[in-house]
């Protein structure tokens, strides 16, 4: 029987990528959506005409509750789950100064990037060391696994540096149970690149001359740390950007107005 992996966020942007490239790859997969219902139902669609089996989860994944009721019906419906994959994360696309920020914003980046995968993994370690065997993936951004910080990007980056931490951590508690826990950084990959497949974009070239990055970039790294003779690769942070500087990039100093 397939392995089933539960990924957040799936219906659209690189949880999309993730959907499409790990059901390929043989995985049944349950994926959690928001308010995109119709773009879910289409790519589970797509996944079952493959010869997968796909289940779409209505889920607030702010909610301890709501994830803990999506996870039991991934159970119920694909018998199990071997693989996590935390997709979801909130991002704040203004430049915001953290002085700016109020204790609801700071709890929203927290809880929609770091504690909800404390939910995840509490809600999913014991029947995966059971079966002796997990894998979880985090996502995380350019230098996450360096703790670098981001000018105007200060709480996104102080959560996604602390799940890298995490990620690492579960890593060495649960590795005696067959548990893998590694974390990729995707790259400046924008708008609907983020749902296309390299066979997509195979003609187009960046002013650069090179094919523009898209989503399957990161699933592929994805399906990489899920595999089950990937057991040494853990603890990881890999960055899949193209050698590009993406915080650089976005933090050239701005003198402020007086």
């Amino acid at each position: 029987m397939a392995k089933v992996v539960f990924i957040t966020s799936g219906a659209k942007g690189l949880g999309h990528s993730m959907v499409l490239t790990l059901a390929k790859a043989g995985w049944d997969v349950a994926f959690t959506y928001g308010s995109s219902q119709e773009e879910a139902v289409a790519l589970a669609g797509r996944v079952e005409k493959s010869g997968r089996r796909a289940l779409p989860i209505h889920c607030d994944l702010f909610s301890r509750d709501d994830i803990q009721s999506a996870v039991s019906a991934a159970r119920g419906a694909l018998g199990g789950i071997d693989a996590v994959v935390h997709n979801f994360g909130p991002f704040v696309f203004e430049r915001r100064p953290l002085a700016d920020y109020d204790d609801e914003m700071w709890r929203q980046m927290m809880d929609g990037n770091l504690t909800n995968f404390f939910w995840l993994y509490r809600a999913t370690v014991h029947e995966m060391r059971a079966n002796r065997f997990g894998r979880y993936v985090t996502v995380g951004y350019d230098g996450a696994g360096e703790a670098r910080g981001w000018r105007f990007r200060a709480a996104y980056a102080a959560a996604k540096s602390g799940l890298a931490a995490l990620t690492r951590s579960i890593a060495r508690e649960e590795r005696i149970y067959g548990i893998t826990a590694n974390m990729v950084c995707p790259g400046d990959i924008r708008g609907e690149d983020k749902m296309r497949m390299i066979e997509d974009v195979k003609d187009v070239r960046t002013e650069e001359g090179l094919r523009p990055p898209v989503g399957e970039d990161v699933a592929r790294a994805v399906e990489w740390f899920l595999r089950e003779d990937s057991q040494e690769v853990n603890g990881t942070v890999l960055e899949v950007t193209g050698a590009r500087e993406i915080v650089a990039k976005d933090s050239f100093p701005r003198r402020p107005e007086p």
